[in-house]
């Protein structure tokens, strides 16, 4: 295959107007997105299946109209798909072939997008350690369970990705790798056809280069029109919530999240220190029973069948879930419910809050995918999230900014954002 053209670096916007106005093809898009593939992936390692023969399907088939038409995307390896084997990155389900593709990737096919491939995940989209690297440094963690989705995109090997965040799966990777990650309010991307790790937390969310492209795919999803709007600062009133992880936030990242909200401060918007509400840090603990009694039972099946080839990780949480009695599962919801209505009158008091995506950049080595504290706090709470690329930790590598809103106020989420993203462009 011959050297990648420039198509391979368009965003999802890019492609779809290229496309219409015929400065080129869909097949030279798919063409140019598999020979960086190709030249990338050894060292990347991002793809679980790859349709290699997607350009040759492109050519043959019908161009057809659509909001995502012509626009590659990746899957992530626990979201069926009927063209390509679902692995759900486990032994257990190797050659697993649906026979539907899952609700989003359906979706996507609907609206023109070409699927390339099942990107990497952990087991079971757990913490087993993956086999990809970050693209930026592959000495360094790419973040999990989206592994392959994250670094595929930040690849340049596809323009949007799906991914799953049962914690902070979507985000931590789409940070490490310096790209923008969206986990939407919980429950308004369908999870059929998705191997669900815990039923209480599991999201879809998405992995893009540019806010605007997310804008893009989440007005596919929901049957909208894009909302991405730049507005202006003036307009913003920030919650600036450090939590009572900040400690564990790292000095560069501390620094740079500084740097962050005076530069909206700069720009008119009104700053708000929330401080943290009583009890919050016990929250972490609440979200761990949860989520080992659900994923636990969510297994049971794949244990009673097959439990030598199972994962020490997806075992060790199988055991530590099982043992977990009803009545502490139900002790641990009620609390959650409780922190979710009150954080719920926090944040409408504001536009957004504002975070630390991760505590720093992504830790060294491919076996620790990161802390994902900062991120499932908003994904257990059910508060749409999405990360930003804000600037570079003390080893260059990327830092995300995470903003949070309202329950459902996802449009508006994305609009804030975008602005956001055009005052805080990475250094």
């Amino acid at each position: 295959m011959s050297e990648p053209s420039g198509l391979c670096t368009l965003g999802v916007r890019q492609i779809v107007d290229g496309i219409r106005s015929r400065q080129f093809t869909a097949e030279e898009v798919v063409g140019s997105c598999l020979a960086r593939i190709q030249i990338r992936e050894p060292v990347v390692r991002a793809w679980a299946h790859l349709d290699e023969q997607a350009q040759q399907r492109v050519r043959h088939s019908t161009p057809g109209g659509g909001s995502l038409a012509g626009v590659p995307f990746g899957i992530k390896d626990v979201i069926d798909s009927s063209a390509m084997p679902t692995e759900m990155g486990s032994k257990l389900y190797s050659g697993h072939q649906p026979r539907y593709d899952a609700s989003c990737v359906a979706i996507a096919r609907a609206a023109g997008a070409i699927a390339l491939g099942m990107t990497v995940s952990a087991e079971f989209a757990g913490t087993q350690p993956t086999r990809t690297t970050n693209p930026h440094n592959p000495g360094r963690t790419p973040g999990g369970s989206s592994s392959g989705s994250a670094a595929a995109v930040a690849d340049f090997m596809v323009p949007f990705a799906f991914g799953t965040q049962t914690g902070g799966s979507v985000l931590r990777p789409a940070a490490f790798c310096g790209i923008v990650g969206f986990k939407p309010s919980f429950g308004l991307y369908s999870t059929s056809g998705i191997k669900v790790a815990a039923h209480s937390f599991d999201t879809v969310g998405l992995l893009a280069r540019e806010v605007r492209d997310i804008a893009l795919i989440h007005a596919v999803m929901m049957n909208t029109e894009p909302v991405a709007v730049t507005k202006p600062g003036r307009h913003l009133r920030l919650g600036v919530f450090r939590s009572h992880l900040w400690d564990t936030v790292h000095d560069d990242a501390k620094a740079a999240f500084e740097m962050a909200i005076a530069a909206a401060e700069e720009e008119g918007a009104a700053l708000v220190e929330i401080p943290t509400p009583e009890g919050f840090e016990g929250i972490t603990e609440h979200r761990a029973v949860i989520n080992a009694f659900e994923r636990a039972r969510g297994l049971s099946a794949e244990w009673s069948a097959g439990a030598e080839d199972m994962s020490p990780q997806s075992s060790e949480v199988y055991r530590r879930g099982i043992a977990i009695t009803g009545d502490a599962y139900l002790g641990a919801r009620r609390r959650l419910d409780e922190f979710r209505h009150q954080i719920d009158h926090i944040v409408a008091g504001v536009d957004t809050l504002i975070t630390p995506t991760t505590p720093g950049e992504a830790p060294e080595g491919l076996s620790y995918a990161g802390d994902p504290r900062l991120q499932e706090l908003w994904t257990m709470l059910h508060l749409p999230s999405i990360t930003i690329p804000f600037a570079s930790g003390s080893s260059g590598l990327p830092l995300g900014l995470q903003l949070i809103a309202a329950r459902y106020a996802d449009a508006d989420l994305i609009g804030i954002a975008d602005w956001f993203s055009q005052i805080s462009r990475p250094r």
